[in-house]
């Protein structure tokens, strides 16, 4: 099994509560968090941190401790299919840039915690950010 990293940028609103940034995916425009696969040499913690700049253009304090790992399948450009596991870190975001990296191959929305769990397909990423939803103190 593949091992990669996400990060679960989030916010506190003084009308939405806490709100989840959640961008979509290059082949099927799904809402997804910022992932990829965790560089050489880097802790994962700072890979899925250096993914949501990528991704979704965000910079912020990362968490060294995960909230948890899901699972996906993810097909390679040659057709075959792999099991990946993503461990998700929560990132309090400090700063969003008007321009990144990924900012035309993908769109990015920030989403109340309900909203981003109800958006997401993938049920082991709604079991995670449900998850996250009840430990957002300790993070906080």
């Amino acid at each position: 099994m593949i091992l990669q990293s996400a990060a679960i940028p989030y916010r506190k609103s003084d009308l939405n509560g806490v709100e989840v940034l959640l961008v979509t995916s290059r082949k099927r425009s799904r809402w997804v968090l910022p992932k990829g696969k965790v560089k050489r040499g880097m802790p994962a913690h700072q890979s899925a941190a250096r993914e949501a700049f990528e991704e979704a253009g965000v910079v912020g304090t990362i968490s060294a401790v995960p909230v948890g790992t899901y699972r996906q399948v993810k097909t390679d450009e040659d057709g075959q299919a792999k099991m990946i596991a993503i461990r998700a870190f929560p990132m309090l975001v400090r700063q969003e840039n008007v321009s990144w990296p990924e900012m035309r191959q993908r769109e990015r929305r920030w989403m109340p915690i309900n909203a981003a769990i109800e958006a997401v397909k993938n049920g082991e990423l709604r079991a995670l950010l449900i998850t996250f939803a009840g430990a957002i103190p300790d993070f906080a």
